[in-house]
C-alpha cells in the first residue's frame, strides 16, 4: 500500500504542465494568455522511466506577440550514439516557429544537462522522436515565456549600437542555444590556446 502511494506521488511530480491536445498520445500546447502561468515543466512520456518506442511528441509554445520562449533542458538521456545527431533514431528537434518548416535551432541527442534554447519570436516547436530499439530515460525541461526587455535594457542596447555601430549589429540573430556545461569548460581553457 505504501509503495503504491509513493508511485502515485512520484508520477504527479513528472506531469507535463501544458494542455494535452485531444486525440494525441503526447502532443501538448503551452500558451501565454490571460491568467495562464508564464512558466512550467515538460517531460518526455513516462519520464523518469524509459520512454516508449515508436513515438513522436510535439510541444507547441505560443507566447504573447512580443514575448519569446525559453526552454531549459535540465536532463536529456536518450539512446547513446554519434554526437552529430544527424542519423539518430531518438532525437529532440527545436524549431524557431510554429511548425517544422521554421528554422531548426537545436538538434539534441545522447546525454546533456543544462542546455538552453531561446526563440526569436513568440512561437517555438519542440519535437521528440523515439524510434530506437533501446530507448533511454528521456528528458526533463522547464519553459518560460519571456516578456520584451524593459526600457532600461532597450536603452542600453541603443547606447551600444551608437557606440559600436555595425560591429554590434553583426553579432548575429537573437537565437540562443547554449549548453551551460560547455561554457564552463571553455572558461577553463588557457587563453593562449585560443
Amino acid at each position: 500500500m505504501v509503495e503504491i502511494l509513493v508511485l502515485r506521488e512520484a508520477a504527479g511530480l513528472f506531469e507535463t504542465e501544458g494542455v494535452q491536445l485531444p486525440g494525441t498520445e503526447c502532443d501538448y500546447q503551452f500558451s501565454r494568455s490571460g491568467n495562464r502561468p508564464s512558466h512550467g515543466r515538460l517531460y518526455s512520456p513516462s519520464y523518469p522511466s524509459i520512454y516508449p518506442n515508436n513515438v513522436r511528441c510535439s510541444y507547441h509554445f505560443h507566447a504573447r506577440p512580443k514575448d519569446r520562449v525559453k526552454v531549459v533542458f535540465e536532463e536529456i538521456f536518450l539512446q547513446k550514439g554519434d554526437v552529430s545527431c544527424l542519423r539518430r533514431a531518438d532525437i529532440i528537434k527545436v524549431f524557431d516557429g510554429r511548425d517544422t518548416e521554421a528554422p531548426t535551432i537545436a538538434m539534441l541527442c545522447n546525454e546533456l544537462t543544462g542546455y538552453e534554447v531561446l526563440s526569436t519570436g513568440p512561437s517555438l516547436l519542440l519535437q521528440f522522436t523515439a524510434n530506437s530499439a533501446t530507448p533511454g530515460q528521456g528528458f526533463a525541461a522547464t519553459y518560460h515565456f519571456q516578456p520584451p526587455p524593459d526600457s532600461t535594457a532597450a536603452d542600453s542596447d541603443r547606447l551600444l549600437k551608437l557606440s559600436f555601430g555595425k560591429a554590434f549589429e553583426s553579432l548575429g540573430p537573437e537565437v540562443s542555444a547554449t549548453k551551460t556545461e560547455m561554457m564552463m569548460n571553455s572558461d577553463r581553457e588557457d587563453p593562449k590556446n585560443l
